[in-house]
């Protein structure tokens, strides 16, 4: 089984290429986000029972640390 754009001219597949590289750059730039790291996970269960019937309770703590760069471009390069 042959794929249909398998024998398409060279002008369309040059074209389709400049069209994923305009694509590409015309979409904006994902958002700097800060850099998260977890530090810290930890969960407290209890049981217990409500009205005759078994009862959980979970919580659940997560101590992360997280990095931002709000200096100004010119203040973020060393030296």
């Amino acid at each position: 089984m042959t794929r249909p754009d398998k024998d398409i001219p060279i002008s369309r597949a040059i074209g389709r290429f400049f069209g994923h590289l305009w694509q590409a750059a015309a979409k904006p730039a994902p958002p700097d986000e800060p850099t998260k790291q977890t530090v810290r996970k930890t969960t407290e269960e209890t049981t217990g029972e409500l009205g005759g019937r078994p009862v959980v309770l979970r919580r659940t703590t997560i101590e992360e640390i997280e990095i931002r760069d709000d200096r100004p471009a010119d203040d973020a390069r060393p030296g």
